[in-house]
């Protein structure tokens, strides 16, 4: 009785365990609302929901975004990764739905959750707090002053009314191309032109790119080249700010909407009546000459595309949507082998267009030829000229069966949109012989190239047991005793602790803003040593911009703000919601400020360099001890 007794709560607990392995191996989805927590009133800032999955999801439903204005949106993008372990082929998708907003009315205001429907499951996001805080109203200006604030040293004389001309500063935008074909890689670059000295330049929201698929060009903390440049008889001093590689989606006319920039113009004092002599008086003027610093917003014009589509002639069955110049390369491990050792096979697709799009069509293998899903690798080179790369699909394949075998060709099809035509690249076809190897198709010992190496070790022959023999008394049952539960106990436990450790783990390590906050200050040091010595070299440029760049990097990083957000606004907000003294935070917007200012400034620097570079140290210190 009792030994029946044990054998039911056996069997119950064996069918408990089977019951959960289900649940324990269902995939993780993150559905997450992102954006800033204090934007400024008239201004335009934008929010993203970043959805992280292992399967398909549909019906995207957003919130009413009440008390703002929807300027742009949803804007979507995708990013699908496939990771292969061992025998375990990881799937994750990675979605995003932006919008940009803008904020009429001050105030406390919360942006609902959206819900989004993920294998037959409904999920919601978390929802955002927003303040927005008194400024300027909405204007559709594509360039007017906002505020305007006197600095420098005051003389005698009075100074004249400053009233900023769209002459003098503007932004234009060159596209490569007007009249690409539906995926053709189109690299627009946006240009400055100014008469004036800029203290900063601060992209608003970065321009938006529906019906593109986009990827940025420079690195926006790369310094930038001025050069002079003559228009209808005026000198502009020029200078790129921003290149971005575009690839239509669709066919028809694409808008490509302006670039907004807020930046601090530097626009002159005019002194008058000093001393009655022109020449003295401009000189004069051109030594101790101050400038009032002007709030301006500048936008450049829209851009009109007109995309033609594929052409309907000749396109090739093989043909996924590839678009540009590429080489395609197969390579094979072995074309003999025995049943059971595995083949390698790969293609490499390499050429200028965008990479990441290319594919392969299915392949039709024999079907004695066990066939694992492809390892996918990429890499896409970045330059001013474009975007390049290659991708790569390694196949692992084992022969189950003896006798000649073949792999039949391969095609590859792109559209060329330099010759406007289409293009095939075909492999060749390999013929496999396959002998017959030692072993069933359970005893498997191979090593695969660039793969996990597999075992398998078959279980068909047992050898006899040879003495001594060890017996077990009569009666005593293993089973259903308290040692036997305690570690099955023991083993569920650690189950679960292993689990929930692996999962905090992954976390942690998608937790980008977490990483960048700790190494913020350690990043943030070496900038300014790199400054040191910039400065001890004497050389001004250099050791301002480094000096800036350092603490700007050090409030985004370690106050989670991003770079296309940074503002004194947000600053201020941000660094507020943390604690940190007032004090300690007008502290460090003047020594960015003055870091600016003295770039421009004329007269030898290197005292100037020297303070800020002592203040930059001193306030991150105070900041990060104001934090503990």
């Amino acid at each position: 009785m009792k030994r029946n007794l044990a054998k039911m709560k056996i069997k119950g607990f064996l069918i408990a365990v089977v019951a959960l392995i289900p649940l324990l191996g269902n995939s993780q989805v993150d559905f997450t609302l992102r954006g800033p927590s204090v934007v400024q009133q008239g201004t335009s800032f934008q929010i993203q929901y970043v959805l992280q999955s292992e399967g398909d999801y549909k019906n995207f439903a957003p919130p009413n975004f009440q008390g703002f204005m929807i300027l742009s949106g949803p804007n979507t993008s995708q990013q699908t990764s496939i990771q292969m372990s061992g025998l375990k082929v990881t799937k994750s998708i990675v979605s995003s739905y932006s919008y940009t907003l803008r904020a009429n009315d001050a105030g406390d205001f919360t942006i609902g959750a959206a819900s989004i429907s993920v294998g037959g499951k409904v999920y919601k996001s978390n929802t955002l707090p927003i303040k927005v805080t008194m400024g300027a109203a909405p204007s559709s200006s594509g360039g007017s002053q906002q505020s305007g604030t006197q600095q420098g040293g005051s003389q005698q004389g009075a100074s004249h009314t400053v009233n900023p001309d769209s002459k003098d500063i503007f932004v234009r935008a060159y596209p490569s191309k007007r009249n690409p074909y539906q995926g053709e890689q189109v690299i627009v670059t946006y240009k400055l032109f100014t008469k004036v000295g800029i203290s900063s330049i601060r992209p608003r929201t970065g321009s938006t790119y529906p019906g593109f698929w986009m990827q940025d060009l420079v690195d926006p903390n790369q310094k930038t080249v001025q050069r002079e440049e003559v228009i209808d008889g005026v000198r502009y001093i020029t200078a790129e700010i921003k290149k971005v590689a575009l690839f239509p989606v669709r066919a028809g006319e694409i808008i490509i909407e302006p670039l907004i920039l807020d930046m601090t113009a530097q626009y002159p004092k005019t002194r008058q009546g000093r001393t009655g002599d022109p020449f003295f008086d401009q000189f004069f003027n051109g030594i101790f000459q101050s400038v009032d610093n002007v709030e301006l917003t500048v936008q450049s014009e829209e851009v009109k595309l007109n995309v033609k589509p594929y052409p309907t002639a000749g396109k090739p069955v093989s043909f996924n949507g590839a678009t540009g110049n590429y080489t395609f390369s197969p390579e094979i491990s072995s074309t003999e082998a025995k049943t059971n050792e595995a083949i390698t096979l790969k293609f490499t697709i390499a050429g200028n267009g965008n990479i990441e799009l290319a594919d392969l069509p299915k392949i039709d293998f024999p079907v004695d030829f066990e066939v694992y899903d492809p390892k996918i690798n990429q890499s896409v080179k970045k330059s001013a000229s474009g975007i390049s790369g290659w991708k790569s699909f390694e196949y692992l394949i084992i022969p189950r069966a003896a006798g000649t075998f073949t792999i039949p060709a391969v095609p590859f099809s792109f559209f060329d949109p330099a010759k406007g035509s289409y293009a095939t690249l075909t492999s060749p076809a390999y013929s496999i012989r396959v002998e017959k190897g030692e072993g069933t198709a359970h005893d498997i010992s191979y090593t695969a190239i660039h793969q996990q190496d597999i075992k398998y070790i078959g279980s068909d022959i047992r050898h006899l047991k040879l003495p001594p023999y060890s017996f077990t008394k009569i009666g005593a049952v293993v089973f259903g005793s308290w040692p036997f539960w305690t570690l099955i106990m023991l083993l569920i436990a650690g189950f679960f602790i292993v689990i929930i450790a692996t999962a905090k783990m992954r976390k942690q390590r998608r937790n980008v803003a977490l990483m960048r906050n700790k190494k913020a200050t350690k990043v943030a040091r070496n900038r300014l040593k790199k400054g040191y010595v910039y400065l001890k070299n004497n050389q001004p440029d250099q050791f301002f911009e480094e000096n800036t760049n350092a603490l700007w990097g050090y409030l985004s990083d370690k106050f989670t703000i991003p770079r296309s957000e940074l503002s004194k606004e947000t600053v201020y907000g941000r660094l507020s919601e943390k604690g940190i003294s007032e004090d300690y935070i007008r502290e460090i917007v003047d020594i960015i400020d003055a870091g600016e200012f003295a770039r421009y400034a004329p007269g030898d620097k290197q005292q100037d360099m020297e303070k800020i570079y002592r203040n930059s140290i001193d306030i991150i210190s105070k900041i990060e001890q104001n934090l503990r």
